[in-house]
């Protein structure tokens, strides 16, 4: 057997696994995101979420997932694209696919730590105030929120930035992903961008753009996953 094969083996099985079992916990988790009241309605978003017991676990969950994704699913692909390739414009774009995919985990954990810690006894805290004390309290969480805002659109856009730049690699780069697998890719991070734009414009009121591009990020991401473990069983050399 190939020497590379059984290093190349259990890396694209790590990189399926994480794909598919990060995008699974994290959509399962956005499910269980309290989510009944209008996200620019401050008042009674504050009041559902303090009234939530699953908050935190619902955040930790989100990040655990979103990591798997990024630092498990994204270093594994450019792994793959930089040392398969011979081409020096696949193996730039991944490098700078690596680059942007730190950025986005990085700037995922500062997001689920404002969000899923910081927002939450925040807004605890306004809850249980005296009522000559709620509306400082009020506009400390909403100050909160605010924060919260710029890192969710800081996020998406790098999110989207991400796909994109894997995207056009898998594209260009021939013989172990259709070029359509790289085109969803860019489809997708597109749509990410522009919701990221658009959080950074008008906040949480284009949420319900939210489940388009995740879907769509999901799917894009599974496949990858799918045609990663295909390799896995063949008998070819895997870099």
């Amino acid at each position: 057997m190939h020497p590379k094969v059984e290093y190349g083996r259990p890396l694209f099985r790590m990189g399926t696994v994480s794909f598919v079992l990060g995008i699974v916990i994290f959509l399962v988790s956005s499910m269980l995101h309290p989510s009944g009241e209008d996200p620019t309605d401050h008042l009674r978003v504050f009041a559902e979420y303090a009234q939530s017991n699953i908050w935190i676990a619902v955040h930790i969950g989100q990040f655990a997932g979103g990591m798997l994704v990024f630092a498990g699913g994204f270093v594994t692909v450019y792994r793959f694209l930089v040392k398969s390739s011979e081409s020096g414009l696949v193996s730039a774009l991944a490098w700078l696919g690596l680059a942007v995919t730190i950025l986005t985990a990085s700037t995922l954990v500062i997001l689920q730590t404002v969000d899923g810690i910081s927002l939450k006894r925040a807004v605890d805290s306004w809850a249980a105030a005296p009522q000559q004390e709620k509306v400082v309290a009020f506009r400390v969480a909403e100050g909160i929120r605010w924060t919260e805002i710029g890192l969710a659109s800081m996020f998406r856009i790098l999110q989207g930035a991400t796909a994109i730049i894997f995207g056009v690699a898998i594209a260009i780069k021939r013989g172990d992903f259709p070029r359509w697998v790289g085109g969803i890719g860019v489809f997708a991070g597109i749509l990410t961008m522009n919701d990221g734009i658009l959080v950074a414009y008008i906040g949480f009121a284009s949420s319900h753009l939210a489940a388009t591009y995740e879907l769509t990020y999901a799917v894009w991401v599974a496949i990858i996953g799918i045609f990663m473990w295909k390799r896995t069983m063949t008998k070819m050399a895997i870099p």
